[in-house]
């Protein structure tokens, strides 16, 4: 029985120290050593670990229940990014909050339906328009947004209100992959790449800039997704390491596109200012922690329970966030469950802070 209580201790002061380690990344980039960034997508399995721990030693009525205590406190925080209480997904009637924005951030996947099934383009289309008519936010920022053969998506936005818009590629009459549309006015555009687009828009008397982004993609096929399946079962061969390697070098990416892309625009702005997207990334990685820095999480504000907003296969994380400047407070956080899409969109209501 010592023996057993030796070995349980030693796994739990390992198990203390990688729930630790899943906390590291923030504080390391991802070009420094790619490790913390790997380990980030650890903590809330090692937080459950350590949970058992806990509770086996409590039930043994053993002191080693500190160790777990100890190391789950010192990051008590993290548990935030995953699981929210308090929140609310309810809009507010519009008339008690009459500089209220409601926005819509959503990966349409191309209107190819999510992972598990093929649909018509045209099928899932009519789905997110239906989608729109049911919550009518003021703004959408989507991504892989594409025209669909035989039925005019942009006519159909127009007719709902939706008069203005912008994407990062395309033309404007057609805009296709990253894009804004908008029933209040535009009144500045920023292509900064072909993922990613600010704009400037007007609501009543008072300007704020909406920042839509779709970062680095992991792109990982179905030779990476199988070789995920099999690191879930701590098996890693050569084949894992090559999905490693593309999962490093996405990561390393993101690090670049904060640094001389999104961060400038981010620091800079003295307008109210809202980042929105798909950032391909998870609330415990580097590029969370370097954003937070400068705009508050919106889902850390109302969100409501444990949240994903990845629909495809494994790992399913909430990627898909919304994020705001100072001058806003977030009403509501809703993530709407919809299989249009390997993702689910997210559907936030904003209002000013202050008078103009």
């Amino acid at each position: 029985m010592k023996i057993i209580r030796v070995i349980l201790l030693i796994l739990n002061i390992v198990a203390a120290l990688g729930l630790i380690a899943t906390t590291l990344a923030g504080v390391i980039a991802p070009s420094k050593n790619i490790l913390p960034s790997v380990l980030a997508y650890g903590y809330l399995p090692m937080l459950g670990i350590n949970i058992f721990f806990l509770l086996l030693w409590l039930l043994m009525g053993k002191w080693q229940f500190l160790i777990s205590t100890a190391a789950i406190a010192a990051r008590y925080t993290f548990i935030g990014l995953f699981f929210q209480i308090g929140g609310t997904s309810t809009v507010p009637p519009a008339d008690e909050h009459p500089s209220m924005i409601t926005l819509l951030s959503y990966n349409v996947h191309n209107f190819g339906g999510n992972d598990y099934e093929t649909l018509p383009k045209d099928s899932v289309a009519l789905g997110f328009l239906d989608l729109l008519r049911e919550y009518q936010p003021t703004v959408l920022c989507l991504q892989e947004y594409v025209a669909v053969k035989g039925l005019s998506i942009t006519d159909s936005l127009e007719l709902m209100g939706y008069n203005h818009y912008y994407g990062a590629r395309g033309s404007n009459t057609a805009p296709s992959g990253t894009v804004i549309f908008s029933k209040l006015p535009i009144t500045y555009v920023k292509r900064v790449d072909l993922q990613k687009v600010l704009v400037e828009i007007l609501n009543g008397d008072r300007p704020f800039r909406l920042l839509c982004v779709h970062m680095d993609s992991y792109a990982f096929d179905l030779d990476d997704r199988a070789d995920i399946e099999q690191m879930r079962h701590l098996k890693i061969d050569s084949t894992s390491r090559r999905t490693m390697g593309k999962a490093k070098e996405t990561v390393i990416r993101h690090e670049t596109e904060w640094n001389e892309q999104l961060r400038p625009l981010v620091s800079e702005c003295t307008l109210p200012l809202i980042l929105a997207g798909d950032m391909n990334d998870i609330p415990s990685s580097w590029l969370y922690s370097q954003i937070t820095k400068y705009l508050s999480d919106t889902y850390r504000d109302k969100g409501l329970g444990f949240c994903t907003t990845y629909n495809g296969s494994f790992p399913r994380f909430r990627i898909d966030m919304v994020f705001h400047s100072p001058q806003f407070s977030t009403l509501s956080y809703r993530r709407i469950k919809s299989d249009l899409s390997d993702h689910y969109p997210v559907l936030v209501s904003l209002e000013f802070n202050d008078k103009p």
